[in-house]
């Protein structure tokens, strides 16, 4: 985004706020900085900073261009909380399982830059704010994507104790993080005059990533549906769900492709590697056993919770494989360990960082064969087991050979 900004509009100064230092970017007008994620770091305090510091130099003449991303929560940050403590609250938060509005909203509590407060501080300057954003929050929600430093209708933290305490999560809460929520300074009341200075656009989301699967899938053979792109709830529990009700689809059909995106939660209590998208296909891999089917999960920015990978995929092999490996999936569901589960099979999806970030895609394809008993039409428009085509029936289902570009 910022390379694209760059190359048409004639940005004078501004900062850059990402987990890898940029290439391309011209160092003399751009400060960049690296943050962590999913936990906060030097780096993002420094890059809240210096925004801040820019915000203050402007007046009734400039014009603010924030580019927001998922990832902007941990990778970009201001706070009077100290960064242990500040860690301490995001890591209990994210353990939690808590959907993510949740979680932003304690976020924005804590916050001076998070709840449309960056946006409040340019505008309130005479600055004219436009946030462009690329959505990573099923319902494009602006005040939580990134948790919203352009979103000045957002509520700033208003239901943080009550997020916290209803969750059991206070007593979990470092001091100076309950001292802070206990004793919020008020808000400053943005006059309409300030508020008419800002401007929001979604500029991606998810339903661009799920028609794009779409049209490959059509492309391949496959008779498409869009399930859904809000879906929502514990890994554990959506992926069989979603396995079983997809596979009964069409029935008539020969191959289909169900295709759904959203962003789904873990609640962690083992000590194991994953995310979510690792843990919603182990947890689906009984509903694939033993079909011409194949599941993959991934997040679209390329990383999966505490993972290098971007996710995982399974099929009707998968339990077959993992028991003559002496692998109970039951065991690694129980410690949040599906990275390892994965690893050993090496059926881990693995694209590096995409650079962008629009949740997560599920992708779930199955051949049938007619009542006849020949197998589904190939790429070509002939039935295997016709004319030239031959297949092995030892082989594994054609959509094994799924590849995922970023």
């Amino acid at each position: 985004m910022a390379r694209a900004a760059l190359g048409k509009l004639p940005i004078a100064s501004g900062i850059l706020a990402s987990n890898r230092p940029p290439n391309d970017i011209p160092m003399d007008r751009i400060r960049s900085f690296v943050g962590s994620h999913p936990l906060p770091d030097e780096g993002s305090l420094a890059a809240g900073e210096a925004a801040l510091q820019l915000v203050d130099r402007l007046g009734r003449d400039n014009l603010l261009l924030v580019l927001v991303s998922g990832g902007a929560s941990a990778m970009f940050e201001a706070s009077p909380i100290p960064l242990e403590d500040l860690r301490l609250a995001y890591g209990s938060l994210l353990r939690s399982g808590l959907p993510i509005r949740d979680v932003n909203e304690v976020r924005k509590g804590l916050s001076l830059v998070k709840g449309g407060r960056l946006a409040a501080r340019a505008a309130a300057r005479g600055a004219t704010v436009v946030g462009l954003i690329v959505s990573d929050i099923v319902g494009n929600p602006i005040e939580d994507i990134g948790s919203g430093p352009t979103a000045i209708e957002s509520s700033r933290g208003a239901r943080a104790m009550q997020v916290l305490r209803t969750h059991g999560l206070w007593e979990e809460m470092p001091p100076t993080v309950r001292t802070r929520l206990e004793a919020a300074p008020a808000e400053p009341k943005l006059e309409q005059s300030v508020r008419r200075r800002v401007h929001n656009l979604i500029v991606a989301d998810l339903s661009l990533a799920c028609r794009a699967a779409m049209k490959e899938a059509r492309r391949r053979g496959y008779r498409v549906r869009l399930w859904s792109t809000s879906v929502e709830g514990e890994a554990r529990k959506v992926g069989p769900s979603f396995s079983s009700h997809a596979l009964e689809w069409a029935p008539d059909a020969a191959a289909i492709g169900v295709v759904a995106g959203g962003e789904t939660t873990v609640r962690v209590v083992g000590g194991g590697r994953g995310g979510r998208n690792q843990e919603l296909v182990l947890s689906a891999a009984p509903a694939i056993e033993g079909r011409h089917a194949v599941l993959l999960s991934c997040g679209t920015d390329g990383i999966d919770g505490n993972t290098e990978a971007a996710g995982a995929i399974v099929d009707g092999d998968t339990l077959a494989r993992a028991r003559t490996l002496g692998l109970d999936p039951e065991d690694f569901l129980r410690e949040n360990n599906s990275y390892a589960f994965f690893r050993a099979l090496g059926d881990l999806i693995v694209t590096g960082p995409t650079g962008t970030n629009v949740a997560d895609l599920l992708i779930l394809l199955a051949r049938r064969r007619d009542r006849r008993g020949r197998g589904p039409p190939s790429r070509s428009g002939r039935r295997p087991g016709t004319s030239k085509t031959r297949r092995n029936p030892r082989s594994r289902p054609p959509a094994r050979r799924l590849r995922v570009h970023g």
